[in-house]
């Protein structure tokens, strides 16, 4: 089985208050690709920051980051050139699409939705292809994640599909790499 896991695609992170350096060319080859390969997955996931107004990793409450992706906000919304896709895909009901929200508690913050516990549309996959932002932060803990608990799932990156906070790393050195 063949997944797509998308790490939060949302607005503040591609033009708001924690805006990822190429996050709008990434999101835009993503959504390409999303269009011209969905008939090459079985399912797909798709991680989204969920965090309440006064969640522990925003500045004003000690944290290292600006308020972003607040529940119930336009900047916690998919990238609408991504979401117009993925709700196409999801009323076809030709494959799964799976939502999962993150980072909810005022006083834990979590990169990676993967910490705890893996949902079964990953378990089953024997390929995990991954895209989304940032790379350095949640992409990356997303991945040592699956990893730990899914060490036989090959796990390939959409490296065009990836921005990044600071400087891009080797993600999956032991994979082949999608390209356009």
């Amino acid at each position: 089985m063949n997944v797509l896991l998308i790490i939060d695609p949302q607005i503040d992170f591609i033009s708001g208050s924690l805006a990822v350096p190429g996050a709008t060319e990434a999101m835009d080859f993503l959504t390409r690709w999303v269009e011209q390969h969905e008939q090459d997955y079985d399912a797909i996931v798709v991680t989204m920051d969920q965090h309440p107004a006064d969640h522990c990793s925003f500045d004003r409450m000690g944290g290292p980051w600006p308020p972003h992706c607040v529940r119930y906000t336009y900047g916690a919304a998919i990238y609408p050139p991504l979401a117009e896709v993925l709700g196409r895909i999801k009323c076809s009901h030709r494959i799964p699409l799976l939502y999962i929200p993150k980072a909810m508690s005022q006083h834990r913050d979590s990169y990676s939705a993967f910490a705890d516990t893996i949902p079964e549309l990953l378990i089953a996959a024997s390929r995990i292809d991954v895209a989304g932002l940032a790379g350095d932060y949640c992409v990356k803990s997303s991945i040592q994640d699956i990893r730990r608990q899914l060490s036989m799932t090959e796990i390939h990156t959409l490296d065009e599909g990836i921005a990044w906070i600071g400087t891009p790393e080797l993600l999956c050195p032991s994979a082949t790499r999608q390209q356009k």
